[in-house]
């Protein structure tokens, strides 16, 4: 008995796509980029200028091409996109790090503490180099370095580089290299929409190269209600899908079947600053949206995690993110991207907040899962057996199924107060940190080729 639901109703959903076309017949998505314009017209498609009107003969046509699942590869493990299990995925692009309440700039001393920490992780199921920019490293070569750290550092599923041509060529290069292989769907490109209604050049040149290569691309919308799109939210989702689906046709005409994640991690938006506000009861409503429209389409989904506003790992960001990371496992979401760690609206990576939140996506997992109702968990014999006023503490029965139906957290406390005052009273941030750093110190890395070895050092040296 999973406990899996979209919540959205079929005939909302259905409101929203018909919405949708009027907006791609009859407003149209701005491509800007030349060659994309090319293509549109190639296939019929009406153009005028840079901007590209999609009828719905050419929306159905580019969706019966799309694969509604997807192996990813990584060095030693792969991950399935599009099946029952929800993949967890890191953060992307944060400018600060949060370390025992002290605030820096990140380093390339926090992506290998943060790469080793994905590495070692029971939750996180792949590695993205994009998490953050090392500053210093010099900066012609900071995206490569961040790409070989990871390959020498991890063993999970590697997202490319979609920040400019030149990174998605290398990091296409890179990771083919390093595979040694010429097998598709060993880099995933994130390929972000311009809210609203637009893709800039830069995307859609990494779009084609990774379509090229035929590698997996993420389609990435965040817009700010009110600002960006709509204020409502039910406008915020059309102009969205719009975004979306404008891609992954452009995606298919370029290359039929090349699988696409559809995604959106838009949230809220707090007028009184203008500013995003990304721990909202809006981002669990959109989410649960995107996974039901995704699921209309036949394509799979992503959308955000933990998600947070606060400025420190305190009630707040627990609040916030709890709010954001339910949604997805409950709505059969198939890839949760910034999972672990995220405050001040995407810019601040707390390392204590990324050891909660994987304890949290842990128990949103076995919210997931359900309850297995069967002869064996029902039990109605040992229930006899045992009778009133009895206790089950010694049955062999609660020795086989604890585990499988209980999760339990060593980080949260549930002892009694006065042990845990006996125990140096210690909160939950304290806990994380320690867990980090005992994590940090048991880390091992991979054993790599001497030919793997030789092919990242020119990259590492800086």
């Amino acid at each position: 008995m999973e406990f899996r639901s979209t919540i959205i109703k079929k005939q909302d959903v259905e409101r929203i796509h018909e919405a949708t076309l009027k907006i791609l017949e009859d407003v149209g998505v701005d491509f800007l980029y030349d060659e994309v314009l090319e293509v549109f017209k190639k296939h019929g498609a009406k153009v005028e200028g840079h901007r590209v009107f999609i009828s719905e003969a050419l929306l159905n046509q580019a969706l019966k091409t799309v694969p509604t699942s997807f192996v990813w590869k990584g060095p030693k493990s792969e991950v399935t996109i599009g099946g029952e299990r929800t993949v967890v995925a890191p953060l992307s692009g944060v400018i600060e790090v949060s370390e025992k309440g002290e605030k820096r700039r990140v380093n390339s001393e926090d992506f290998i503490k943060l790469t080793k920490l994905h590495e070692s992780s029971k939750v996180m199921d792949v590695h993205n180099p994009n998490i953050m920019v090392p500053l210093d490293i010099p900066e012609d070569k900071q995206r490569n370095y961040a790409l070989a750290t990871t390959l020498k550092l991890g063993t999970k599923p590697v997202i490319g580089f979609t920040t400019t041509k030149k990174d998605a060529v290398d990091s296409l290069y890179i990771l083919k290299k390093f595979h040694e292989t010429e097998d598709d769907c060993v880099a995933l490109g994130i390929i972000s929409t311009l809210s609203p209604l637009a893709y800039d050049k830069v995307m859609l040149e990494s779009l084609f190269e990774f379509a090229k290569e035929k590698q997996p691309l993420m389609f990435a919308t965040c817009s700010l209600p009110g600002a960006t799109s709509p204020v409502t939210i039910a406008g915020t989702l059309a102009t969205n899908n719009a975004e979306q689906l404008a891609g992954i046709v452009l995606s298919q005409l370029v290359c039929p079947g090349l699988p696409v994640i559809y995604g959106n991690t838009t949230g809220s938006c707090d007028m009184r600053y203008a500013t995003p506000a990304i721990g909202a009861a809006e981002t669990a409503l959109i989410t649960y949206a995107t996974a039901a429209l995704a699921q209309y389409y036949g394509v799979p989904s992503r959308s955000g995690g933990s998600l947070a506003d606060s400025k420190i790992p305190d009630i707040q960001a627990g609040i916030e993110g709890s709010f954001t990371l339910i949604p997805p496992f409950i709505s059969g979401i198939h890839m949760v991207l910034h999972s672990c760690g995220i405050l001040d609206s995407f810019n601040l990576l707390s390392y204590e907040k990324y050891i909660i939140d994987e304890h949290l996506v842990a128990m949103c997992k076995r919210l997931a899962e359900g309850i297995n109702v069967n002869d064996e968990t029902l039990a109605v014999d040992l229930i006899k057996q045992v009778g009133p006023k009895g206790q089950y503490l010694e049955e062999m029965h609660t020795a086989m199924y604890y585990r499988k139906e209980h999760c339990t957290s060593k980080l949260f406390v549930k002892e009694g107060l006065e042990v845990w005052e006996k125990k140096g009273a210690k909160s939950a941030v304290d806990r994380a940190y320690e867990e980090m750093q005992k994590r940090l110190s048991k880390y091992k890395a991979p054993e790599l080729t001497k030919e793997q070895e030789e092919f990242l050092k020119p990259y590492l040296t800086v």
